[in-house]
């Protein structure tokens, strides 16, 4: 079932796949990038659970014009991952949000600005699985409502809340035996609330691609010199923002605070340092930052739990 839209996966995947599995389960296995674990529920509806691991989307999507009408809902259980939905706007989803979207309008993917990303992802060609959710759903137009997400901005963001979680949470978790029946069931329900749902009203916030750009200009600059000490104010004026704008703007593409962002940089930098075993503990506090050995132990041991010593041993 639903060879079509595997067949499409060949269209927008780059780089080398191996498709794993029997009809109703197939393991999309993308090699050093992760996988999708997708499930057939449907005619025309594919349910895939994503685990990859990268920061740039060209490394293994391209975009490409599809034959069929694709309504895709995202929802995020970790990591973080964006799409342009029109010339210069983009918008990022993290942890419990759920994003539903017009694949023709919101096929351009950005990054995954945190290197990694788990959650699900529902493929439904409306045009096939229209008729068989009217057996279930009679007073759901599948069709009108891709349409009419079409013909305003392509995509509504949903952003984490007890319904959502109630609707989506429980599929991460679910006995081997009963998986294929319940992802039916949890499908079913998620499109019935699609169909009382107003969704006018969905907090979407976006960013310029100028704006997506002077984040990561900034993010570069906190990573080049760890123990050069940066300011807001000065990011602010090297790139002709408001401070406002800026720290808004960074945590929306990483889900963090500029200063906590670079904190926790330095921490896993440190890590690394200390995992290669070619400098002592107090050269590693001072190539993250740290003048004092004590404020980086204490740092060290909030953040992984243990000292920089227990940690090397």
């Amino acid at each position: 079932m639903n060879e079509n839209l595997y067949g499409l996966f060949e269209n927008v995947f780059v780089t080398d796949y191996a498709l794993i599995g029997d009809d109703d389960k197939k393991i999309i296995d993308l090699g050093k990038y992760g996988k999708l674990e997708t499930y057939s529920l449907f005619p025309g509806i594919i349910i895939a659970f994503i685990d990859i691991n990268l920061e740039h989307y060209d490394d293994i999507y391209v975009e490409e014009k599809l034959p069929s009408r694709l309504l895709e809902i995202n929802h995020c259980l970790s990591g973080r991952y964006s799409y342009s939905v029109d010339d210069d706007k983009i918008i990022y989803f993290g942890k419990g949000d759920l994003c539903i979207s017009v694949y023709e309008l919101t096929k351009t993917l950005s990054d995954f600005p945190l290197g990694f990303y788990k959650g699900l992802e529902i493929f439904i060609d409306v045009d096939v699985a229209n008729d068989y959710i009217n057996n279930y759903i009679p007073d759901f137009d599948l069709i009108g409502f891709y349409e009419g997400l079409e013909k305003s901005k392509g995509y509504v963001l949903i952003r984490s809340n007890d319904k959502i979680d109630h609707v989506i949470g429980e599929l991460y978790n679910v006995e081997n035996r009963i998986r294929l029946p319940y992802y039916k069931l949890k499908c079913l329900e998620l499109l019935l609330f699609f169909s009382i749902t107003n969704f006018t009203s969905s907090d979407n916030i976006s960013l310029s691609k100028n704006q997506v750009r002077i984040v990561e200009n900034v993010k570069n600059d906190l990573m080049l010199n760890l123990a050069s000490k940066i300011t807001i104010d000065e990011l602010s004026d090297k790139y002709g923002i408001s401070k406002t704008t800026l720290k808004n703007c960074f945590k929306e593409v990483y889900d963090k605070p500029i200063y906590k962002w670079r904190k926790e940089y330095r921490l896993d930098y440190a890590c690394k340092l200390i995992d290669e075993g070619s400098h002592s503990i107090s050269e590693v506090s001072r190539m993250v930052g740290y003048s004092s050995p004590s404020k980086f132990t204490q740092a060290f041991k909030d953040y992984v739990g243990c000292t920089p010593s227990e940690y090397k041993k």
